[in-house]
């Protein structure tokens, strides 16, 4: 049986990984169109990004300068983790 010690950091690295990509998504989308999005409300699944809990109007917003928000964000999350559609 391996040590307990090992599990648990093992899903601190998720987690921080996991913050770490919501991060950089939130500060690209307030640096093309000064927006703030709540890390709670941005989930990436399978290099999907879903916005919750977002105004239809700021959603819309996003939407329009979606292609450079989707470069930039893949620029500063290197080879390994890939953004493909903001939904």
């Amino acid at each position: 049986m391996k040590n307990i010690g090992e599990f648990f950091k093992r899903i601190g690295g998720v987690q921080a990984k996991e913050m770490a990509l919501r991060g950089s998504i939130q500060a690209t989308i307030k640096e093309f169109v000064d927006i703030d999005v709540p890390m709670g409300d941005i989930t990436v699944k399978s290099g999907v990004v879903s916005l919750k809990n977002i105004p239809h109007s700021a959603r819309s917003v996003i939407y329009i300068q979606k292609n450079k928000i989707i470069s930039k964000a893949n620029t500063l999350l290197g080879p390994n983790q890939q953004i493909v559609d903001i939904r």
